[in-house]
């Protein structure tokens, strides 16, 4: 991953376990805008333990999941053994020039070197395959009407501050420029709704590269100043969210 962060350093079970999903129908709208079917070849591109993977298995394409943690490629192989999943990164994919079908991305796109990565995405994708960049962002508005939750917010936007890799995860708000290569982007937006106990919280933030990149000392204090506002939210929080997904077509 490029600015200096390994997800090493995340509980894997943890992400696997607390980490929004994406909404099945965004995987059905990227699915019908590259004419996937059963034996195209997808790749899903820092795969984390694979929740992008999850949502192609059922289309019975030949999914091929890349991630540079050795960590999350261990929860990855124990919960979809079906999926070959291979180390490899941005820079060096373990394909070959145009075998590819698709290329996804899980919320990680920001982690790039942005030209290099656009370039080797172009070397493995088929002429007018698929990169389609995946988002899980929450509904703001709906999120923060929760007074808790308005809190814990502020602690945390006043702690992470503006670092690289929130810096960078922000720049992707707007709909990004086309890269060489390729078409223009679409932008497509999905509701849904991410399911968790209030007591587990502080470890879903702790899954986020924002969080998990602090220093020790202060993210420790933010975890706990987390764990205790959310012990005045109900047991179980149902957060509204949104998944986003900006598709371009290989020329």
């Amino acid at each position: 991953m490029a600015r200096g962060f390994s997800f090493e350093v995340v509980n894997a079970l943890d992400y696997d376990e607390l980490r929004p999903s994406y909404a099945p129908e965004a995987i059905a709208w990227v699915a019908e805008r590259g004419s996937l079917h059963r034996g195209s070849i997808v790749v899903d591109l820092a795969a984390g333990t694979g929740q992008v993977s999850r949502g192609f298995a059922p289309l019975g394409v030949d999914l091929i999941a890349v991630e540079p943690a050795a960590n999350m490629r261990a929860v990855l192989e124990e919960r979809l053994p079906t999926v070959r999943v291979e180390e490899g990164t941005s820079e060096a994919m373990p394909a070959a020039d145009r075998s590819v079908d698709a290329v996804v991305v899980g919320n990680a796109f920001h982690h790039f070197e942005h030209r290099t990565a656009f370039a080797e995405i172009h070397r493995v994708l088929r002429p007018r395959g698929v990169l389609a960049l995946f988002w899980a962002w929450a509904l703001e508005e709906e999120q923060l009407s929760i007074p808790a939750m308005r809190v814990i917010d502020q602690v945390v936007e006043a702690t992470r501050g503006s670092n690289d890799i929130a810096t960078a995860y922000r720049s992707w708000s707007e709909v990004p420029s086309t890269a060489e290569g390729f078409g223009p982007f679409e932008r497509r937006e999905f509701p849904v709704t991410n399911v968790i106990r209030s007591a587990r919280l502080a470890d879903l933030y702790a899954t986020s590269s924002d969080v998990a990149s602090l220093p020790e000392p202060v993210r420790r204090e933010l975890l706990e100043r987390i764990r205790r506002l959310a012990a005045e939210l109900p047991a179980t929080l149902q957060i509204p969210g949104r998944t986003v997904v900006d598709l371009c077509v290989r020329s």
